[in-house]
């Protein structure tokens, strides 16, 4: 078996074929063989028959039986052409088994003896045929029921012929297929191999071209074959994961640009602070400020880097993201409980418009997803309407239930975006320029919403409303 696994796919598939081409040659072979035997022995049989009639046509039987036999009927008798010259042997007995007549090259050894049921099946069928074997030579023997009119004492006419022609084309034939098998087989082998190895060419195509794909290089493909067959599958399954490398890749390279360049900043106004507050003694005033500033800046960077993190898990594909049924309603009841306080503090009122979600039974709420992610989802987009709202206006979160979809929405009452800028909304680090929109974040809520809408095959846009505000609308199917 070890051996097996060391030789190539191109040599398996040559012995394969090889194996499985030898067996139905053998076969075929062995049944041509058998039924040219059969058709050859059934000839042979046929002639000596006819042979046997020739023979009783020559001899002179009177009406009680009496033969008149030229002992040297072989020679003298032109219709022997079948079988060599001075090679058959004749002879006529009675019922009884007793030696009428002989040709003159026939002794009791070329005469076989007639048995009973010998008897019986050529008084029945008029013939028969028997073997004997004299000095390692085979003879088909023939028993022949001559015409006689003395019906109480019928006659046998028995010839032995040599089958020496019969098994001589028998072996023959069986020297022709030991000799024309095997060289069949090698050409078969060579020819196969040559076949093998262009059939295997796109595979050796792929094989190549995926050894020069590196890290820096890995938008490149493999060749697909013209013909869908598993070769194709192979590439096309191949080129699959190279795109899910890629994407992988492309992710992981965004992610440490990202937080390389947005933690920098934060990370050196720290450094700065502190180079600064450590240059003379400050006073109890100063160190609160301090630390009030350095708290600041490090929960910017506790929030920033869970925005990388979240960013990264569901970049990196559906593999990391574990989906269970959940009620849409409750996830989102969730967020706008958690950010309450938040508006409060600004003085926005939550109002809730899910009239339609109370009509609907608990199936038609139930989605497959990450409850942990929709939930930052849906946080995101009501934090961002309660950050960009002005004091004393409201945030409306409205849930649709229709016959395929669900959809929520989160308005707000702020300045609005500017039409040109509100494609750009869920781009990463991309804050608005409006007026009232000079919170701090990191840029990324937005963003984060986006992806994870992605991640759930739903839609998720911004426009602005007819009066004042954006709406913010989330639709994913049941």
């Amino acid at each position: 078996m070890k051996i097996i696994e060391r030789i190539s796919l191109k040599l398996k598939l040559t012995l394969l074929f090889g194996l499985i081409f030898t067996g139905m040659l053998s076969g075929f072979s062995y049944i041509l063989y058998r039924e040219f035997t059969k058709i050859q022995a059934e000839e042979f049989d046929t002639t000596l028959y006819n042979y046997a009639i020739d023979v009783a046509e020559s001899l002179d039987i009177d009406f009680y039986g009496e033969v008149e036999f030229d002992p040297d009927i072989i020679k003298l008798n032109e219709k022997i052409l079948p079988f060599a010259l001075g090679t058959s042997y004749i002879s006529v007995l009675d019922m009884n088994g007793k030696i009428i007549a002989r040709s003159s090259n026939a002794t009791d050894a070329h005469i076989l003896p007639v048995s009973e049921n010998k008897l019986e099946k050529v008084l029945k069928k008029g013939a028969s045929f028997d073997e004997l074997s004299f000095k390692g030579t085979s003879y088909r023997v023939i028993h022949y029921l001559l015409p006689v009119l003395k019906i109480d004492s019928p006659l046998i006419l028995q010839i032995s012929v040599p089958l020496t022609a019969y098994i001589n084309t028998t072996k023959n034939l069986i020297r022709f297929f030991v000799t024309s098998i095997p060289i069949i087989m090698f050409f078969s082998a060579v020819i196969g191999y040559f076949f093998v190895g262009r059939s295997l060419t796109p595979m050796i195509e792929i094989i190549n071209k995926t050894k020069k794909i590196e890290v820096s290089n890995l938008e490149e493909r493999v060749p697909v074959p013209v013909a869908k067959d598993e070769i194709w599958q192979l590439a096309d399954t191949i080129n699959h994961l190279l795109s899910r490398l890629n994407e992988s890749f492309v992710s992981q390279e965004r992610f440490i640009q990202d937080a390389s360049h947005q933690l920098k900043t934060p990370l050196a106004i720290i450094k700065g602070e502190l180079e600064l507050f450590r240059s003379e003694e400050r006073t109890l005033l100063e160190t609160k400020n301090f630390h009030d500033s350095l708290a600041q800046e490090i929960n910017f960077l506790v929030k920033l880097t869970n925005d990388l993190l979240i960013l990264a898990r569901v970049e990196s594909g559906a593999s990391a993201l574990i989906f269970t049924k959940n009620r849409i309603d409750e996830v989102l009841l969730a967020q706008i409980s958690r950010l309450s306080k938040l508006a409060s503090l600004k003085k926005i009122s939550l109002q809730l418009d899910f009239d339609s979600f109370e009509k609907a039974q608990e199936s038609d709420l139930s989605i497959a997803c990450d409850p942990d992610l929709l939930g930052i989802l849906f946080y995101n987009l009501i934090e961002n309407a309660i950050k960009y709202s002005p004091e004393n206006s409201k945030v409306i979160i409205t849930g649709i239930n229709d016959p395929e979809t669900i959809t929520v929405i989160v308005s707000d009452e702020g300045s609005g975006i500017d039409e040109q800028q509100i494609a750009k909304v869920f781009d990463r680090f991309y804050r608005s320029n409006s007026g009232l929109n000079k919170e701090s974040g990191s840029g990324l809520g937005l963003a984060i919403c986006k992806v994870v809408s992605d991640s759930l095959g739903a839609s998720l846009w911004a426009s602005n409303n007819p009066k004042s505000g954006t709406s913010f609308y989330f639709k994913i199917k049941k």
